[in-house]
């Protein structure tokens, strides 16, 4: 159970640094700039916000494994990073992204696997 976990946690992480990089760095391409118009003009402050707290995620997801760190740091971590997802679910919903909703709603069931298996593990 736990590589089955380290592989979610793997994927999760590998994915919230794609959209950090995305989300801060990459603002003026086409798809993103159609978002942000629909979305209002605080929007572009509001990807740099998402684009820290994704790196933090990713980094709390699968440092503390690593350090050897209690286990329920990444519990708390995972359960942030599923928050994430759902307010991401909620604001691709408003930007009408249908494959970016699914693929949010795929890494919410991830991260809520991630949740209770290590809170399972941890116990």
């Amino acid at each position: 159970m736990n590589i089955v976990l380290w592989v979610i946690q793997g994927i999760v992480a590998i994915k919230l640094l794609d959209t950090s990089v995305s989300h801060g760095l990459r603002q003026k391409k086409p798809e993103m700039q159609n978002a942000i118009r629909k979305m209002g003009n605080s929007t572009p402050v509001l990807l740099r916000i998402i684009s820290v707290l994704t790196l933090l995620g990713a980094v709390g997801l699968i440092l503390p494994g690593l350090l050897r760190m209690p286990g329920v740091i990444t519990v708390i971590c995972a359960g942030m990073v599923a928050i994430i997802f759902l307010l991401s679910l909620i604001c691709h919903i408003r930007s009408r992204e249908k494959p970016k909703i699914f693929v949010s709603m795929i890494l919410f069931i991830l991260t809520a696997i991630i949740v209770y298996g290590r809170w399972v593990h941890v116990s």
